[in-house]
């Protein structure tokens, strides 16, 4: 049942990250023409006003639709060829051609970068030209060549993405993760004020991660009751401090294993950063919970929210600067179990927020397609004094972007195998 909460809560932070966008789009005055929960096709939805409010059948977030996100070219329109050339075999001979020259308008249109006004003008034209040569169409055809025009027109609005000033544009691309820092601090000021479960170390082997450990025999859900003969009563701190008084001398551990005292193997730790180590970990044990007032609450969601971003920054720069910094990076699969074993722990609250600001800080990246790289275009054409880059350009910028994305998964998942399936 806890899998059911982990999910559902990732899933309300993408929605709310497409709401922020949708929000902040129509404050500024964008067209945005739908608002799906959930991802198309849609399963139910009303219409209120020029946009459309549904469900859609797949269960991944958000969904919305802001048009103009990418300005409209000449070669748009030559999707219609297709509907053209299938008019021209079945027009009967003396009849016009409609559909034709209507595209050739929109498309020089579009070319000489003509107003709002005449511009759809002119896909109103070839919408109403496809409709009186319905009848020479083929259903699926008309249908497409409708839909792609219909789109095109929107596309050319006075209010589409594309038109709006370098400000709007921004303010609409940073709504999205601006929302999920905003829902990030709500989190996590409740989270702090309901009360954070504290926890405290047994002597029970959680899991055994290092070779010292793993020769031993030490295995998960052991209880150690002596190391080097000498008992430590219940006290993990007695454990890692004789541990370290052997000061690299070949350590005994006697462990309480299925109702049986057991002697290990003697076994020489290892010596990391200055301290030694055996590679396991102790269980943790429920010891009550710490509750703040309100206001220490926010307090503390606003410095531990930075703190997270900082650790987060820093463990971004850690991949390309360090050989093994990508030993960091975790997919939705990690991710998912975290959760998971966070909501058993009563720690989910604190897992969600810094999940929210995680989803804030890697659509920042400034790389399409995501939100930080559509704000580094709009930068860009800032610089350039209104002049578009080519859609060329920007198809190639989202490919290497999505190369990285799908690079970083890649890693992610295959830590979290790693993870899972052991040293």
């Amino acid at each position: 049942m806890s899998w059911f909460w982990v999910i559902l809560g990732l899933l309300l932070l993408i929605l709310l990250h497409e709401l922020g966008h949708f929000s902040v789009a129509r404050l500024v005055g964008a067209k945005a023409t739908r608002f799906l929960v959930g991802f198309p096709p849609v399963a139910l939805s009303f219409r209120r006003g020029e946009t459309e409010y549904g469900i859609g059948l797949i269960p991944l977030g958000g969904y919305v639709r802001i048009v103009g996100m990418t300005r409209p070219m000449p070669e748009d329109v030559i999707v219609c060829q297709d509907a053209i050339e299938e008019i021209d075999l079945r027009r009967p001979e003396g009849q016009r051609d409609l559909l034709g020259p209507a595209t050739a308008t929109l498309k020089s249109a579009i070319a000489a970068e003509a107003s709002a006004a005449e511009c759809q003008t002119a896909a109103d034209r070839a919408v109403l030209a496809l409709d009186a040569d319905q009848h020479l169409l083929h259903p699926k055809t008309y249908k497409e060549t409708r839909k792609h025009l219909e789109r095109l027109r929107d596309d050319l609005d006075r209010r589409a993405y594309w038109r709006l000033p370098v400000w709007k544009r921004i303010s609409i691309i940073l709504a999205g993760p601006g929302a999920n820092v905003l829902v990030a601090l709500v989190i996590l000021t409740i989270f702090f004020w309901q009360g954070v479960p504290l926890q405290k170390p047994t002597t029970d082997v959680a899991n055994v991660s290092g070779k010292p450990a793993a020769a031993a025999g030490l295995l998960p859900g052991d209880t150690i009751t002596a190391v080097n003969g000498k008992a430590v009563n219940g006290d993990w701190k007695l454990v890692s401090a004789d541990v370290q008084a052997a000061k690299g001398a070949p350590v005994t551990l006697t462990v309480q294993r299925d109702g049986t005292t057991q002697t290990l193997t003697a076994v020489k730790p290892e010596n990391v950063d200055g301290r030694w180590l055996l590679g396991f970990s102790f269980q943790q044990q429920s010891d009550g919970v710490r509750r703040e007032s309100l206001p220490a609450a926010a307090a503390d969601s606003v410095r531990w929210s930075w703190f997270v971003t900082k650790e987060s920054l820093t463990g971004l720069t850690r991949i390309v600067t360090t050989s093994d910094g990508h030993k960091q990076v975790s997919s939705i699969v990690g991710i998912t179990a975290a959760s998971e074993n966070s909501v058993q722990d009563g720690s989910f609250l604190w897992m969600l927020g810094v999940i929210s600001l995680a989803l804030a800080i890697f659509n920042l990246l400034p790389f399409l397609p995501l939100d930080g790289g559509h704000i580094v275009i709009a930068l860009a054409e800032k610089l350039r004094h209104g002049r578009p880059l080519s859609r060329v350009l920007i198809e190639r910028i989202s490919i290497v972007g999505i190369a990285l994305v799908l690079v970083l998964f890649v890693i992610g998942l295959n830590n979290d195998i790693s993870r899972f399936t052991g040293p």
